[in-house]
């Protein structure tokens, strides 16, 4: 259970209300990623902010990553549904809003039906990842990053770096898209859905077809950048997430 908790980050400060946010992160990313969210979330609303923390990446670089998407959300929600009498907010880009669904999913299966899902970057389960990497030579699947814009340059020009990252990274690629799902479960809290105007990995019609999966409201909003919308545009994107904790 120990190497379980690792999962989640900041939970050991949950003081803050009685309002949890969860930040499932993109493939390839850390905690680290959601530092800012820590920092300027607790400024507007009265909510911890734990972020994800997978195998393979930060503190936890020599451990062994996930590969099996299903395995992730069995332990992934051993440790959330623990926090089960608080106020669940789950927010996920890319990748992680496909865990963040799954795991809000086994959530609701178990009778827990959580505050909010955000998703952002990412087209609906029931979509395959039109163009696969995961299995390509090393080589080509670094080409193949490149078009998400998320690794870091630095990284992807040092061969050394590039090696060391490299199993983590095809580690989450292969979770990632050999993951779909035909079932797609109406989960019945509300979802809104963020999305990039110039994001090639989930356009705007993507993003649209989350409404599918709510019996609840739904809402979307699109902001200018890329596929990591997210990082150019932070500040708009926590003062909408900041809106969506205080409802």
């Amino acid at each position: 259970m120990e190497m379980l908790e690792k999962l989640i980050k900041n939970c050991g400060k949950i003081c803050l209300g009685n309002k949890i946010l969860f930040c499932f992160p993109f493939a390839g990313g850390g905690a680290a990623a959601f530092n800012e969210w820590i920092r300027v979330l607790k400024k507007l609303v009265n909510v911890t902010v734990c972020p994800i923390q997978l195998p393979g990446r930060e503190e936890r670089i020599m451990e062994t990553p996930y590969v099996d998407m299903k395995l992730l959300i069995d332990d992934l929600y051993q440790v959330i549904s623990k926090y089960s009498e608080y106020k669940l907010f789950f927010f996920g880009h890319s990748m992680g809003a496909k865990v963040a669904y799954e795991v809000a999913k086994r959530m609701e299966e178990n009778g827990n039906i959580i505050s909010h899902l955000i998703v952002s970057g990412s087209r609906t389960p029931h979509i395959p990842e039109p163009n696969p990497i995961y299995q390509l030579n090393d080589e080509d699947f670094k080409k193949g990053i490149e078009r998400f814009e998320g690794t870091p340059k630095e990284i992807l020009d040092n061969e050394e770096l590039m090696g060391f990252f490299l199993p983590m990274l095809r580690a989450d690629f292969t979770m990632d898209e050999t993951y779909s799902t035909k079932n797609n479960t109406v989960l019945r809290c509300p979802i809104t859905a963020f999305g990039g105007t110039l994001d090639k990995e989930a356009d705007k019609n993507a993003i649209l077809q989350w409404k599918e999966y709510t019996s609840n409201d739904f809402q979307t909003y699109f902001y200018e950048g890329g596929h990591f919308f997210i990082k150019e545009r932070e500040r708009e994107v926590l003062d909408r997430v900041a809106e969506i904790l205080n409802t």
